[in-house]
Order: structure tokens, then sequence, then C-alpha cells
């Protein structure tokens, strides 16, 4: 019996995806611009009102941490497991973004990374784990920034919506259902789901009752 061996080549950004990721990240810190700029939020009952740079800049933020680094986080664990992994932005789900942007309200489908290696349910489980983890560790490496430091209103205002981005996010994606990543992680150890399911939905709890969201 014959045996064939297939190597992947560890990938690096190659043009399209640089592109990609380019307008993916415009598209969407427009669309959380556009939310945050015409949106009143209350913090512990007081309203939380931004200017235009503030907002365009914190839109920005958001989608470097919550998104962009999500996405890397993807693609550098398939690439450590031997994959080839690349970004891909989805045109419709920009066009939804941005218009779901203007409505109001956000659903954000810029695009997402993809990568080719051999079927293994565990390998899978890792790769899909690694966005969420990465957006729970971001909001929680800022949360005592919120909690213990005295800020600028301004600068309170990014770290509260870079928290509460982070740690929304990354429960929203462990939920077990596909396309998103709680459905590879789940099929490959329902245990670990549970736990970090169930650290993810104690972050959020614990966030928003301390800053009176719920």
């Amino acid at each position: 019996m014959a045996t064939y061996t297939v190597t992947y080549k560890k990938s690096n950004f190659s043009k399209k995806e640089l592109q990609d990721i380019v307008i993916s990240v415009i598209t969407l810190s427009v669309a959380l611009f556009l939310v945050i700029y015409r949106s009143s939020f209350r913090v512990n009952g007081v309203p939380i009102r931004l200017g235009l740079l503030p907002a365009l800049g914190i839109g920005f933020l958001m989608t470097i941490t919550a998104f962009l680094i999500h996405e890397m986080s993807h693609k550098f664990t398939a690439i450590h497991y031997g994959a080839w992994s690349e970004f891909r932005m989805w045109p419709m789900g920009l066009v939804l973004t941005i218009i779901t942007g203007l409505i109001g309200f956000l659903f954000a489908l810029p695009g997402a990374v993809y990568f080719a290696s051999y079927r293994n349910p565990i390998r899978e489980g890792k790769i899909a784990v690694a966005g969420p983890i990465a957006n729970l560790v971001m909001g929680v490496a800022l949360l005592p920034i919120l909690l213990f430091v005295s800020l600028p209103f301004g600068f309170y205002a990014a770290v509260f919506f870079l928290v509460y981005i982070n740690l929304w996010l990354g429960l929203f994606n462990l939920v077990p259902i596909p396309p998103l990543d709680g459905s590879k992680v789940f099929a490959w150890n329902k245990k670990y789901w549970v736990t970090i399911f169930g650290i993810a939905a104690v972050l959020v709890g614990y966030f928003f009752i301390s800053f009176g969201i719920l």
C-alpha cells in the first residue's frame, strides 16, 4: 500500500490577505463608530456620549483588539499545527456590517480565517478556541484598569468599550452552534468547552453587574 505525505507550507501574509484585512478593519471600524457615536450608554447610571473623534478612535481600537487579534490567534495557531491559513473578507458580510451600523445595531461579518490541513477534530478545536481565548485574555487584562485606576472620561470610555466587546465576543463565539468557534470546541472536548464557556459567562455576568449594565 502506497503512503503519501502531505506537507503544508507555513503561510506568511500574502498581498491578498493583507488587502482583505485592511478593508475589513476599516469597514468594521466605521460600523462600530456609527453605532457608538449615535448611541448613549449608561454605566452605573451615568450616560456615556462620545464625540466624533473619540468614537472613531474607540471603534478602531475595538476592531483591532476584538476582531483582528481574534482572527490572528486562529491564523497563527493553525500555522503552529502546520496548516496553511489566511484571512479572507466576505464582501456581502462587509455590506451587512455597514448597513446594520447605519441602522444603529451591529451585525458584524467582515470575514474569517480559513485553514487547510488534515481533518483532525482535536487540532480544529484548538485552532477554534484560540480566538475566544484571545478575547477573554484581552478583556481580563484590561478589567483591573476600570476597577482600580482613575481615568479621564475619554480613556475610561475607551477601556470600558474594549473590555465590553472582548468579553462579550469571547462568550458569544463559544456558543456551540456552527459556524461559531464553540461548535468545533464542543466537538473536540465537551468538558473543556463547559469549562471555558462557564468562565466566559461568569466574566460577562460580573462585568455587566459590576458596571450597572444589568
